[in-house]
């Protein structure tokens, strides 16, 4: 993901509260646009543990196609299984902007992979095979990659993870490649009442080396999960650092002119970690789209609102 550093434009005022002088700022982004097309590889577990998984996925898939369909953005999409039986197998069809069917068709896809697949799961020679032009008809070469691994044990195969990522990188030489993973959580797995999962921690370290997104397959919040995978593989930043710490009730956001309220869905918070506002569901800034954030800095003393800082 693009980092991003806001135009800064400030000035001083007398605070009568507190009895000192604050800043007025005013931070300003622009939502980059993806530098190239994408071909979006989904590596999904069919082995016999995967049943609640696979329901999991299929049931909230809208949140991560709906998502794609409505980016101004040339993609392609497919899935393969981590059994290496059938490794460069594509489960479906190859689906794209113009799908006219696109989530009914991923679900359907989610749903016909079953759960007879090897119990070793490959997933890195599976993701490879997938992504190779040589070797199906998806991976174009020239496009971007994103792979997105979706298992709850981890992978089995013999490759190191460096040698995986250099193979992967060679399906799209000079492209940017990218591995991100939903599986079980590190150090020790994890489980819900939707999921249980092994911790994926060769899967973890591709995605770490890779610079992808990492989620708990074992989530309760399936559709906030993929809707942050799907923003990120069509380039879209939900995230803004702040130049200055802000007086958290006088913090105002818009979006090309329009006011974006503060709420946890379709909205925005304050993210205190690292001083941001972080944009939720349709309001996260659409490609090309100027943001955003006045408020007042703020230098001590209580604060009238804490916000949401996690």
């Amino acid at each position: 993901m693009r980092k991003l550093f806001p135009l800064v434009a400030g000035a001083m005022v007398a605070c009568v509260d507190y009895g000192v002088t604050r800043s007025s700022q005013l931070d300003v982004w622009t939502q980059p646009d993806r530098d190239a097309d994408v071909d979006i590889l989904w590596v999904l577990d069919n082995s016999g543990s995967m049943s609640e998984e696979h329901d999991s996925l299929a049931d909230h898939a809208e949140a991560f196609t709906g998502t794609l369909a409505g980016a101004d953005l040339e993609f392609r999409l497919a899935l393969v299984s981590t059994d290496v039986a059938d490794a460069g197998k594509l489960l479906g069809p190859i689906l794209d902007e113009g799908s006219e069917r696109l989530t009914e068709t991923f679900m359907e896809t989610v749903q016909s992979a079953g759960i007879r697949g090897a119990r070793d799961e490959e997933g890195f020679a599976a993701a490879i095979a997938g992504a190779d032009p040589d070797t199906t008809e998806f991976g174009r070469g020239k496009a971007d990659l994103q792979v997105v691994i979706y298992s709850d044990e981890d992978d089995r195969g013999s490759m190191e993870v460096d040698e995986f990522l250099d193979e992967l990188e060679g399906t799209h030489s000079g492209y940017n490649v990218v591995v991100n993973v939903v599986v079980g959580d590190a150090p020790a797995g994890c489980a819900s009442a939707v999921a249980a999962a092994d911790a994926g921690l060769r899967y973890q370290e591709a995605r770490e080396l890779s610079g992808g997104v990492r989620e708990s397959i074992c989530t309760v919040e399936m559709d906030a999960v993929l809707q942050r995978l799907a923003n990120y593989v069509i380039g879209l930043n939900a995230k803004f650092p702040l130049s200055e710490l802000p007086l958290l009730n006088t913090l105002e956001v818009q979006v090309d002119d329009v006011v974006i309220p503060r709420r946890d869905v379709d909205g925005w918070r304050y993210y205190g970690v690292d001083n941001s506002i972080v944009f939720d569901g349709w309001a996260i800034p659409r490609p090309g789209a100027k943001i955003q954030a006045a408020y007042f800095d703020w230098t001590g003393g209580a604060l009238p609102d804490t916000g949401v800082t996690q």
